[in-house]
């Protein structure tokens, strides 16, 4: 052992170098560790100066704690045989509870900060057993093996625990002694602890993931074939799928399956990944009895339409706009055949961007705006002497908006207008209804050549993400970027958007104004907003109890026991509410 313990200590002469300066292998250090070596310098982390963060925010009495607190209080005995520590931490390397019986090792391991609500990740403190999380693999790590300086003297081993039914690393188990006491079993032990907390998490799984895990396992027949398993909280999916969707994808799925066994549907549906690639879809109900408890969705890319066929033209996107739905594409196509008409009427709902699709088919020559709402302010004789005095003037595009505000005499003057003009400039008029609408007629509306339908925002949901996307771009200009995260997205698809655009891009400025994290969650976003996104009708009672908890949990900063206090309820009663309610916490652990 100290012939060994020399040789590495000389081995970690490389760590002085600068990251791109280290050798690809040294002598005695195993390539697992001397990886990670290699993984903190580039993080900026010096041997000798690395220091665990800590997290407030952290709740202790998670679910993974509750499940793994007995098992290891079985093996009490055995902890309280050695002179060892054993530690549970979440997913991000952070401690969510520590079984240290010697009260003198306990002072030593919190001397180093090793202690709940710390941070032992890899990007903190360096090498130490907590790799796992990053490996999916067990590892033990001994004295100079350890990046830091400070824990020389020590030997950690860890594991990583594996959902059962996700099968994602959701914590880890790490036992921590001293080196000189340093046994070959020491791995295999905390090995096989980290088998009975998964298996253990299987059993607490419920019926309805269990019912997922087996649809799954049916149904994964050929791993080439892009599968995904899900219902509200829950996603698996093969390598095939992974690789093919991106968070946002996945958080968007559910949302897609909904909606296609809403409608019964069996033919595979058309869906478009945030990176353009088309795919359809095959959507088959997961049930418990009469109950549809989630979805199997088998997913082949469309290749038919990537292929480029003799004389294809890709449809042209819209200057400034973005989408690629299928309602969004539709449109664009026959914006694309329509563009040379002389009178194009463009229809939609308030705030489903009329104005923005008309601006865009004017580009790239000049456009003129008259707003028909405007006449209010104005009067109706100068409004309309504007609308001669520009229809007379140079050869550029002019939008009249919300032409279905005209009455009809009105109306009728501005068609007079349009036919005695003098330039052959193009009209582009924008109204709420078509020719065939509700309320009076309006006869200026049956004048226009041709009729184009901008889709309102529920019917083009899967345009979402590049909305997102662009908006917050716009609304960021010159500041730091600002990401959503998949959680949020997922929520805002579950929103009618009866404001359509409009009322996302208020919500989108809304948002980034007070963002300070560079990023955005559904534990963000208004309590308002999270309880209509609901996944099930609610009551107005239940509105009112849904936002007074989301109010509660956004005051304590995610953390449920202090947000039940503050409702004075018990965290029991807390979780049953939520899960009663329908509503998706981002903090929940599945």
């Amino acid at each position: 052992m100290d012939e060994w313990v020399r040789a590495v200590h000389g081995a970690r002469d490389v760590l002085g170098e600068a990251p791109g300066r280290m050798p690809e292998k040294v002598g005695p250090v195993r390539s697992v560790v001397y990886e990670s070596w290699k993984r903190s310098k580039l993080q900026g982390l010096e041997p000798d100066a690395v220091a665990p963060s800590y997290y407030p925010e952290v709740e202790l009495d998670s679910y993974l704690t509750r499940i793994a607190a007995p098992l290891v209080e079985k093996r009490r005995a055995a902890l309280d045989a050695a002179m060892c520590a054993l530690s549970l931490t979440d997913q991000d390397g952070r401690l969510l509870r520590r079984w240290v019986p010697d009260t003198a090792f306990a002072g030593r391991l919190d001397s180093l900060d090793v202690a709940p609500r710390f941070s032992v990740a890899e990007s903190h403190v360096g090498t130490t057993s907590a790799i796992s999380l990053l490996s999916g693999k067990p590892v033990i790590v001994r004295g100079p093996e350890h990046f830091s300086e400070v824990f020389h003297s020590l030997t950690c081993a860890g594991s990583p625990i594996v959902h059962p039914v996700t099968r994602r690393i959701v914590g880890s188990i790490d036992l921590t002694c001293k080196l000189a006491d340093t046994s070959p079993f020491v791995l295999s032990w905390v090995m096989e602890l980290a088998a009975d907390i998964q298996e253990a998490l299987r059993n607490a799984s419920s019926r309805q993931e269990r019912l997922l895990l087996d649809s799954y396992l049916a149904h994964n027949r050929d791993a080439r074939h892009p599968l995904v398993t899900l219902d509200q909280n829950t996603i698996i999916t093969n390598a095939a799928a992974a690789r093919l969707i991106s968070g946002i994808d996945q958080a968007m799925l559910w949302e897609h399956a909904s909606k296609a066994m809403g409608e019964k549907a069996t033919a595979p549906q058309p869906m478009v990944l945030t990176d353009g690639t088309r795919v359809s879809i095959e959507t088959r109900p997961v049930n418990d009895g009469p109950d549809i408890v989630g979805a199997v969705l088998s997913i082949k890319q469309d290749v038919v339409r990537q292929q480029v066929r003799p004389g294809h033209r890709e449809v042209p996107a819209l200057p400034g706009l973005v989408g690629r739905s299928p309602r969004w594409t539709a449109l664009c196509a026959q914006a694309a055949r329509i563009a040379p008409v002389d009178r194009l009427l463009v229809v939609g709902e308030q705030g489903s961007g009329r104005a923005a699709v008309a601006a865009a088919l004017s580009r790239p020559g000049p456009v003129r705006i008259i707003d028909a709402a405007q006449i209010g302010v104005v009067g109706l004789e100068a409004w309309l002497r504007d609308v001669e005095t520009e229809l007379d003037g140079p050869d550029e595009n002019l939008v009249l908006r919300h032409v279905d505000l005209l009455e009809p005499g009105a109306a009728q003057a501005v068609d007079a207008a349009l036919d005695r003009r003098t330039t052959r400039r193009r009209v582009i008029a924008t109204s709420e209804t078509g020719p065939i609408g509700p309320g009076p007629r309006n006869p200026l509306l049956d004048t226009f050549d041709e009729v184009l339908e901008v889709p309102p925002l529920r019917d083009r949901i899967e345009d979402l993400p590049a909305l997102l996307a662009a908006l917050t771009a716009r609304a960021v200009g010159d500041g730091p970027a600002v990401r959503w995260m998949p959680d949020a997205v997922q929520a805002l698809t579950r929103l009618d958007w009866p404001g359509n655009v409009a009322t996302l891009e208020s919500l989108v400025r809304a948002m980034v104004s007070r963002c300070r994290a560079g990023y955005i969650g559904a534990r963000d976003l208004p309590a308002d907003v999270v309880a209509r996104a609901s996944r099930r009708p609610l009551a107005m009672l239940e509105q009112a109890e849904a936002q007074a908890i989301m109010r509660a949990l956004k005051d304590a900063g995610g953390n449920k026991h202090r947000a039940a206090e503050s409702l004075g309820i018990a965290r029991s009663t807390l979780y049953r509410k939520v899960r009663a309610l329908g509503l998706d916490l981002s903090t929940a652990a599945f």
